[in-house]
């Protein structure tokens, strides 16, 4: 399916912006992950403190790598328009889904990671 420049430079800003607030949610969560190792040593709840640990490292890394890719790709946007500015708005690009694949396994995940340390936090905290 074919897109539009502006459409595609449009959703590459949103999924910064996306990655940008996940990432920035990842100190918060190891914060708390924190407060909890201080104060129980059940190895049963540490094993689960080093699994969130591990998730989130993952995930930051995770989330730098999708920033970069969505810059290449927004840069990449911006070329063909520079090149074509009376095309920007017309369905002339071919939408790369591997990129809005990746977004949205990453919210999904987010999101059921987000769920799951909540409830972990709230049995402990």
């Amino acid at each position: 399916m074919k897109d539009t420049i502006s459409h595609i430079h449009a959703m590459c800003k949103d999924w910064t912006r996306e990655l940008t607030f996940y990432k920035s949610e990842i100190p918060f969560f190891k914060r708390q992950l924190g407060e909890i190792a201080k104060d129980y040593t059940s190895k049963d709840i540490l094993a689960k403190v080093d699994h969130f640990e591990n998730k989130f490292y993952i995930m930051s890394n995770h989330f730098d790598e999708l920033l970069h890719d969505v810059k290449l790709k927004e840069e990449s946007i911006l070329n063909k328009a520079a090149q074509k500015p009376k095309y920007i708005n017309v369905k002339m690009i071919e939408m790369d889904g591997k990129i809005e694949d990746l977004m949205e396994f990453t919210a999904r995940d987010f999101r059921e990671t987000k769920k799951e340390f909540y409830q972990f936090l709230s049995k402990y905290l």
